[in-house]
């Protein structure tokens, strides 16, 4: 259940970084054209395009873990016997989920802290922006808590 939980989140967060890059590259792309080709400049779009990348940055690290794509030294971890990569997956895992619960934490300290808060240009509350650390840290948690799980069972690889 939670192989297939981590499955569905993950195509929603991959689908979700898509569209939002589709949309910060077409706002981009009128404020370019609005700025230069009208001298008219589009008071809202730096906002919103600031807002549109964060949340990309902690949806697309949740889709890194899922897929494996975060940097990393392969080098020391392919030289190693198999014994050393068993102890190098689970300590990954385990420090994967710490930094994972750390977003989650203190994402929704931040985003209820700032609850009050309206941005500049657009009055939008600042818990929108900010509830993307807590949001990428669940998806990145239950991520590696699938990953957990599996290394448990023997299922699955790195």
């Amino acid at each position: 259940m939670l192989q297939k939980l981590s499955n569905v989140l993950n195509r929603f967060a991959e689908m979700a970084v898509m569209c939002l890059m589709a949309a910060i590259s077409i706002i981009i792309f009128v404020q370019v054209v609005s700025r230069y080709a009208f001298n008219h400049s589009l008071y809202w779009s730096e906002e919103i395009g600031r807002y549109i990348l964060i949340w990309i940055t902690f949806l697309g690290a949740s889709v890194g873990v899922k897929r494996f794509s975060h940097i990393g030294i392969d080098f020391i971890y392919n030289k190693s016997p198999e014994k050393i990569r068993k102890i190098l997956d689970f300590l990954i895992i385990l420090l994967g989920l710490f930094f994972a619960f750390v977003l989650l934490w203190f994402g929704y300290k931040i985003a209820y802290f700032v609850r009050f808060q309206k941005s500049a240009a657009l009055l939008m509350p600042m818990t929108v922006p900010y509830a993307a650390i807590f949001a990428g840290g669940v998806l990145i948690f239950i991520h590696y808590l699938n990953l957990l799980l599996n290394f448990i069972l023997g299922k699955g690889k790195r």
